[in-house]
């Protein structure tokens, strides 16, 4: 039979090619994702999307702008009595952020659209998404962040971010160091200075 050695050789051999395989197919995915180049923008500048997306190409938004009108903190109680929420308990204050979204020159009307739900709230060492229940309470009559605007209109909607405690940043700090909003992440990552 053949001798232990060789089987280990074999083996050894086997095992070299796959992760050569496996090593050649990190690098080649790998080098295909060019590192996203970042935009920095005012807040009341009106900011293109462009052919920028967040998830895959499907949610690009070409002819859309956003424009960051002011952004405002709430203690939780205050925020659900205002806006008639429901308190989950988790959070000690939210932070909305009042946008302007443009439709200029899409003509695409219901299928395409802005997808703010996958806009962040971004600062150092977090990211945190808006918060779905209190999007709806914000913005009565609107089911999602996500919507399609007839062409040459614009609506006016606010994002709410929960802000919970041990997760992220206290509301002190938020006030001290502003956030930024990313609205795209690809091949652009967009922020809006808050």
């Amino acid at each position: 039979g053949v001798s232990m050695q060789k089987k280990k050789n074999l083996m050894m051999a086997v095992l070299l090619c796959v992760i050569g395989i496996y090593a050649a197919r990190i690098y080649v995915v790998n080098t295909d994702k060019k590192l996203p180049e970042r935009q920095i923008f005012e807040k009341g500048e009106s900011v293109p999307y462009e052919r920028d997306y967040n998830i895959s190409e499907n949610d690009m938004c070409e002819g859309y702008y956003v424009k960051v009108l002011d952004t405002e903190i709430m203690e939780a109680k205050a925020f659900c009595e205002k806006y008639d929420a429901m308190d989950m308990g988790l959070a000690t204050h939210y932070y909305m952020v009042n946008l302007e979204v443009e439709n200029r020159s899409n003509e695409r009307v219901g299928e395409e659209g802005v997808a703010l739900g996958m806009a962040m709230l971004t600062g150092e060492n977090y990211a945190i998404i808006p918060s779905l229940e209190m999007f709806e309470a914000a913005n009565p009559g609107m089911a999602a962040p996500s919507f399609s605007l007839q062409y040459g209109t614009q609506k006016r909607i606010r994002l709410v971010f929960s802000i919970i405690p041990n997760n992220m940043p206290d509301y002190e700090c938020i006030e001290e160091k502003p956030p930024m909003l990313q609205i795209t992440q690809y091949p652009v990552q967009k922020y809006i200075k808050l």
